[in-house]
């Protein structure tokens, strides 16, 4: 009989093993492996934290200057009044005088530019008209300017109607950028 108890306490505490303790037991292993998982999810968030910090200690350090030039090449917002003073005053020191500036957000994409999905989102771009009257060494001379500005901007079209007086009427179509 003693023979007979052990095995059925035997066969029990197997059961009971397979059928609870097992279970419970599997159940801890996938907690203590989320657990895992969220550590290293807390020490990343640390890291970025600490990177942040650094990084804007760094930004702080930049003279007030530095950052006007870095704000004007990628601006955060499209300034159509500012754009437009800085190209009169470009245009201005060749006594250009610009007839009209229009300004259209979010023109029509370029089929040739062509952009990674992962950075389209990042920024938006406008095109922006010009036309003025003007000899070509100062269309020359402006166009030097526009390509020296810090503002990003790509010429799209140039276009001009002749005269007798050496004096040309021109059209610049140019895209310009900005920060989302």
């Amino acid at each position: 009989m003693k023979n007979n108890t052990a095995i059925i306490l035997l066969l029990l505490s197997v059961g009971l093993f397979y059928a609870f303790t097992n279970g419970q037991y599997q159940e801890v292993k996938k907690l203590y492996a989320l657990t895992n998982e969220y550590k290293n999810v807390l020490k990343n968030v640390s890291d970025i934290v600490e990177l942040r910090d650094r990084l804007r200690i760094t930004y702080e350090t930049f003279p007030k200057a530095e950052l006007e030039r870095i704000n004007k090449v990628l601006p955060d917002h499209i300034d159509t009044v500012q754009l437009a003073l800085d190209l009169d005053s470009m245009a201005s020191r060749y006594g250009i005088s610009i007839k009209s500036i229009k300004t259209e957000k979010g023109a029509a994409t370029d089929a040739d530019f062509v952009v990674l999905p992962e950075n389209a989102s990042v920024y938006e771009k406008a095109t922006v008209s010009l036309s003025f009257i003007s000899n070509y060494e100062n269309f020359k001379r402006l166009l030097a300017d526009i390509e020296k500005s810090l503002r990003i901007m790509n010429i799209k079209s140039v276009s001009f109607k002749t005269s007798e007086t050496g004096l040309y009427d021109y059209e610049i179509s140019a895209e310009t950028y900005w920060l989302k």
